[in-house]
């Protein structure tokens, strides 16, 4: 045994979530909020038991981490939880690994997956459903590492219960969880079916996942009928999207992790690399999830590349696995380095580049001023606010508009204008469109709109944004003024104030 085997690495891991935790905390206080954060941000000011295109877990894991509500919102505050959810998933995911292989094997997959931009920065540091997701579904990852080693222990099986159900309530992928195991019980673990332990465990998952399929009982559906709108295949209009979504899968997993997966699943195919049962459960998570994406961007343009994350996040065990297996006799690979330096290095670019770039690198028309630059949905968001916030008060002392005029959008990316415009006055907002359109604010309509004077009302358009202005809603729309946030001393966002009068007779009905 060599030196660097006597080694624990349990200390290496701590190092590791320390340091980066510390990083992750910097980033998420120097950051606004983006659109997505916004719109679950908003989902924690009322729980529901299912909200209309997401379990409810990102509103508890939200509520939990404010301490109820309780700390005011901020950033910083608001992306708390996702921060130590990571802490805890490289914590479940270097256990999961040192369980199946060694210390060393686990350090290396704690690595990569701080690593992957969607485990490190989408479920790592935004306020999005994947941080507890993650949470859960790493936790899954062990307890199947024990299953596989101790088919009878109850306590695992029951943990695996729990924490699949508990990966479904925060986002529909947990699913695959279930279906990556359903697989390997079906074509090579058909003992399993006569366990009592397996239908427990089952029966506790459909347990707490129960209350999304109460709630879209209660309301045709909802949840259901709209995802699956977004992955149907539609034969008469194929859009080869292939390329796109390949290239993102490969970017938000980081270019490195990617290439030890691949490689990590060659050595396993060709019976190279340890062929634990647990390894062949996670291939039958993360491929079919990986492929099913790829295989739906054939046909429709509406996958997103962070959705794949699950699926490496599955298969980073065996990455890390292969990678500890050909480098014995080095203590820290160069592809780790590699991957952990490309991480770190793309993080605080992209940090530097929100805050600081000179102007915006979108569009240069006034018209759609930063359409293009995806920075712009991190920033300038508060300076604008401030500015709108003294247009509102003088529109009210001069009598222009009544006190308690409402905002309005026609669009869920209206959260995003509610927690920067409306939220630090009081103003209320409401949503007006369809429920594909304004989501979960047809709900929050219902609470709001008996205290809603809505005869007059404005409505803010960022110009980079393309959604529509409430139109079929008022008679007239008024372009009251542009506020212009600059970056670096030069134009960046611009953000366009609308007045509304004269609200039609048939949208009151």
């Amino acid at each position: 045994m060599t030196k660097i085997d006597q080694l624990s690495y349990k200390k290496y891991v701590l190092c590791l979530i320390g340091a980066l935790f510390f990083l992750r905390c910097l980033v998420a206080a120097s950051l606004e909020l983006g659109n997505d954060e916004a719109y679950y941000w908003l989902y924690h000011q009322k729980l529901f038991w299912n909200y209309f295109d997401h379990p409810p877990m990102v509103a508890l894991w939200t509520r939990i981490f404010t301490l109820n509500g309780l700390i005011p919102d901020h950033e910083f505050l608001l992306r708390f939880g996702s921060v130590t959810g990571c802490a805890l998933a490289t914590w479940f995911m270097y256990k999961t690994v040192a369980s199946l292989h060694s210390e060393r094997a686990g350090f290396f997959a704690a690595c990569l997956y701080n690593a992957s931009f969607y485990a490190g920065v989408t479920a790592g540091i935004y306020l999005m459903p994947d941080a507890p997701q993650m949470v859960f579904w790493t936790f899954s990852l062990w307890m199947i590492a024990r299953i596989t080693k101790d088919e009878s222990n109850w306590k695992s099986w029951v943990l695996f219960g729990i924490a699949s159900g508990l990966c479904i309530m925060s986002k529909v992928h947990g699913v695959f969880l279930w279906g990556g195991m359903g697989l390997y019980i079906l074509f090579l673990k058909r003992s399993f079916f006569f366990k009592p332990q397996l239908y427990v465990a089952a029966l506790i998952t459909l347990v707490i996942t129960s209350p999304i399929l109460i709630w879209n009982i209660e309301y045709d559906f909802a949840t259901f009928r709209f995802h699956s709108e977004r992955v149907i295949i539609n034969e008469a209009s194929i859009e080869f999207n292939f390329l796109k979504e390949l290239a993102g899968q490969i970017y938000f997993n980081n270019p490195v992790n990617f290439g030890l997966v691949v490689w990590g699943l060659r050595s396993f195919g060709r019976k190279k690399t340890g062929r634990s049962s647990a390894l062949s459960v996670y291939n039958l998570i993360g491929l079919p999830l990986a492929g099913l994406l790829l295989f739906i961007s054939f046909f429709r343009d509406t996958t997103l590349p962070h959705w794949s994350g699950p699926a490496y996040v599955s298969l980073l065990p065996l990455a890390a696995i292969w990678l500890a297996e050909v480098s014995k006799d080095r203590g820290f690979p160069k592809l780790i380095r590699w991957s952990l330096g490309v991480f770190v290095f793309v993080l605080i670019g992209w940090t530097c580049v929100v805050n600081f770039y000179p102007g915006t690198i979108g569009e240069k028309k006034n018209d759609n001023f930063g359409r293009g630059d995806i920075s712009l949905d991190l920033y300038g968001w508060k300076k604008a606010a401030s500015h709108f916030q003294t247009l509102y008060e003088a529109g009210i002392n001069k009598g222009i508009v009544p006190a308690g005029t409402p905002l309005v959008c026609t669009y869920w990316w209206g959260a995003h204008i509610e927690y920067y415009f409306a939220r630090p006055s009081n103003i209320p907002l409401i949503g007006l469109g369809s429920i594909d359109r304004v989501r979960h604010y047809l709900w929050m309509n219902k609470l709001r709109k008996l205290n809603v004077y809505a005869d007059a009302a404005y409505c803010i358009m960022p110009a980079d944004e393309n959604y529509d202005l409430p139109i079929p809603f008022y008679n007239h729309i008024q372009l009251v003024t542009t506020i212009t946030v600059n970056r670096g001393g030069r134009p960046a966002h611009n953000f366009k104030v609308y007045l509304l009068t004269g609200r039609r007779d048939t949208v009151r009905k």
